[in-house]
Formats: structure tokens, C-alpha cells, sequence
């Protein structure tokens, strides 16, 4: 690299800059704050673990997307996080142990090989929340409504929540003795709603017809409510748990109805994003001004099993610098005050007032040279018969 782009970032790797840094961060404090009138604490994990312990949450793709190192200590292989879920995990199974829920919400940096989506960063910051220790539809509720007040606080408009359900595929995939190579082909495709690819992967496979059938119909069975009614037809022979999961979707869609009225829902049996460790309901959130999902999460019981203590869990999280980019919100424009520069005492003790007010003093530098507007300030103090006051410019 020559000295004449020394000054360039890596691709997918960006900085920000005043004023939206400010935006940004005042953000960050609003939706930490809302946490916490939920009953979320803030936890801060470190940016680089060992693997063992970052590899806990299955899935290829996050393996892939962890740069890895080794520890000139240890000789063990580290690995720089990719995502906070694992951690998280880590802390709720073997740092802070509760048999009670433990609420936790976390606001930091994570770095990436890869950007998850074209176009997309590979040093997001990750703010979102988490509940350990309970397992039924109340903390789902909970989770998704505190998703959908992160998007609200963050004034993102026209918001579509999606709703699916991860133990819908689980059960059938698991009666259809597909080996590794055929679910993973599967898998993708589905995610793709490709019918050719579904139906190419099927046919002629050795194991029940009707299972087949209900697998290749997953990805027709999203629209509104009113699809679930399609789907107790169209899957009313599955095995498992596939009925009572269908239930659940009704019931957690009731509850957020009678919470959200004006909250559009859309329905996705066939979104099994990270069926890897998802056990339950997913969910995600989109707007139409941005080409992916701005929000998802989902239910990952006994995530933290790899740490000796396995527990219910659900939660979600969102990239903090999406949302800023997102939101209509209206972030106040510091004023800036010139300060002379000055050795009276008086002075001095203006200023410090005005810094404990909030108010931000740039005093001026002995031989600079540089004007208040220079600075873009909009007021400087001024000495008026004897006494420090403020004058706008």
C-alpha cells in the first residue's frame, strides 16, 4: 500500500463520522435505556474468545464468517466475534447462574470475513436483548414486542413482522431419513422458494410419500392469518409436534395483535433461517426501504448445553447502524459556543456552567487564529460591562 491510499478501509468496513456518530450513540443510549425499563441488563463480552466457545451456536455460515488467530499465550485458537448470541449464552450458563429468567441486552462492534448480505458490513453493531429460563409463549411475546418497540423508538417506519416457525421443518426433515448432503441441498433450496430445486431433491426418494408432498407445499404456505388455516390442511398428517407449533403461531400472533393492532403480520412456514440451533418460532422484521431483514430473532433452547447448562432462551438483535440509517427520527443539532481565551476566574466558572448544563464550550486556541463561525458555532461568550454572557451569531 503506497502512501496515497494508506487512507482506504477494507471492503465492508466503514467508520462514522460526526454528525451521525452522535446520532448514533444517542440512539444506542435510548434503546439501552428502554431495556432496562424492561428489565434487561447490559453486558459487555469480550471481542475475542477462544473458538471452542464462540462455535457453541451451530451453523456454518458463522463459522465461516469468524476470523481466527492464534493465541501467542495459550497456543489455542481464538477466534474475533462475529456474533454476541453465543457469548451471551456463555455468560448467562456459567457466569451469571440464575434458576429464575435472566434478562440480559447487549450494544457492541462485531467483525466479520464476510458481509451476511451483498452489499452488506462486515463490522455491524449488534444491539439486542435476550431471555434465558423460560420456555413458553409469554417470553416469546415479550422478545417480539420488544423487538417491535426497539423499531418504534427508532422511528422505522412501515414495519412488516414475519412469523415462522422452525419446529414445522424439524419435524417433518426428521422422519424423512434424508442424509447431511440431501437436508442441507433442501434447505437451501426452500429458503429459495425454488419449486424445480424442491422437487428435483425429491423425487424419486425412498420414504414417505406424503411427507414429500408437505415439504415441497412449505414454501407456498406464507400470506396473511388466514394461511395457518391453510396450513392445519395441508400438513394435518404431519408427525411430531407440527400441529401444537401451528397453535403457537396463533396464539403469539393473537397476543401481539391485541398489543400491536396496526402491526402488519405475515406468515412464513417455510423461513427456517438458522435451523441449525432454533428449536421454535422465528420471526424478523422488514421495511421496505431496505433489501433484507432489519431485526430477527427466534427461540434457542438449551443453547448454552455446550457450557454445562442447558436452558430455555429466546431473543433477537439488529444493526445499530441500519436502524440510524433507517429512522425518521429528528436528532437535536448541538449548539456550539466559542469561548475567548481567557485567564479570568469569572470566565472560567461561565464556561464550567455551561458544560454542566450540557452545553458544548470550544474555547479558543492561543495563536490559532480560527473564527467562531470557523468552528460553526452558533453563540460565544462575550464581556459586556464587566459580566460574562452569551451573544448569538
Amino acid at each position: 500500500m503506497t502512501k496515497a491510499n494508506r487512507w482506504l478501509l477494507p471492503d465492508g468496513v466503514d467508520e462514522i463520522l460526526p454528525p451521525q456518530a452522535n446520532n448514533l450513540e444517542t440512539l444506542r443510549r435510548d434503546i439501552l435505556d428502554l431495556y432496562r425499563s424492561w428489565g434487561y441488563e447490559l453486558v459487555i463480552t469480550p471481542l475475542i474468545e477462544f473458538l471452542d466457545s464462540l462455535n457453541i451456536v451451530p451453523g456454518e455460515d458463522l463459522q465461516l464468517e469468524t476470523f481466527k488467530v492464534v493465541d501467542q499465550l495459550s497456543g489455542r485458537s481464538m477466534g474475533v466475534r462475529a456474533d454476541i448470541t453465543s457469548q451471551v449464552a456463555r455468560i448467562d450458563a456459567h457466569v451469571m447462574q440464575k434458576n429464575t429468567p435472566n434478562r440480559l441486552c447487549y450494544a457492541d462492534s462485531v467483525l466479520r470475513t464476510k458481509p451476511s448480505a451483498m452489499l452488506g458490513s462486515r463490522s455491524p453493531y449488534r444491539i439486542g436483548a435476550e431471555l434465558y429460563g423460560h420456555s413458553g409463549n409469554d417470553s416469546d411475546i415479550e422478545i417480539i414486542s420488544l423487538m417491535l418497540e426497539t423499531l418504534k423508538l427508532a422511528e422505522v417506519k412501515q414495519v412488516q413482522l414475519a412469523l415462522g416457525h422452525v419446529g414445522i421443518y424439524r419435524s417433518l426433515i426428521s422422519h424423512t431419513g434424508l442424509d447431511t448432503e440431501h437436508e442441507r441441498k433442501l434447505f437451501a433450496a426452500l429458503q429459495s422458494k425454488s419449486e424445480k430445486d424442491i422437487d428435483d431433491l425429491l423425487v424419486g426418494l425412498e420414504t414417505n410419500g406424503g411427507l414429500l408432498e408437505m415439504l415441497k407445499a412449505l414454501p407456498k404456505l406464507s400470506g396473511d392469518e388466514s394461511i395457518l388455516d391453510t396450513a392445519e390442511q395441508v400438513l394435518i398428517k404431519a408427525p411430531g409436534s407440527v400441529k401444537e407449533d401451528i397453535a403457537q403461531l396463533r396464539l403469539i400472533s393473537k397476543a401481539l395483535k391485541a398489543r400491536y393492532p396496526e402491526q402488519s403480520l405475515y406468515f412464513d412456514l417455510s423461513e427456517i433461517r438458522g435451523y441449525e440451533y432454533h428449536t421454535g418460532v422465528v420471526f424478523a422484521a422488514y421495511t421496505s426501504d431496505f433489501g433484507t431483514s432489519i431485526a430477527k430473532g427466534g427461540r434457542y433452547d438449551d443453547i448454552g448445553e455446550g457450557f454445562g447448562r442447558a436452558r430455555a432462551a429466546t431473543g433477537f438483535d439488529s444493526d445499530l447502524k441500519n436502524l440510524l440509517n433507517l429512522s425518521k427520527k429528528n436528532f437535536s443539532v448541538e449548539e456550539k459556543i466559542f469561548a475567548p481565551t481567557n485567564d479570568d476566574n469569572e470566565l472560567k466558572e461561565f464556561i464550567a456552567t455551561l458544560r454542566a448544563q450540557g452545553k458544548q464550550v470550544l474555547t479558543a486556541l492561543s495563536g490559532d487564529g480560527s473564527s467562531a463561525q470557523d468552528l460553526a458555532c452558533t453563540q460565544e461568550i462575550v464581556q459586556i460591562d464587566g459580566k460574562w454572557e452569551l451573544k448569538p451569531l
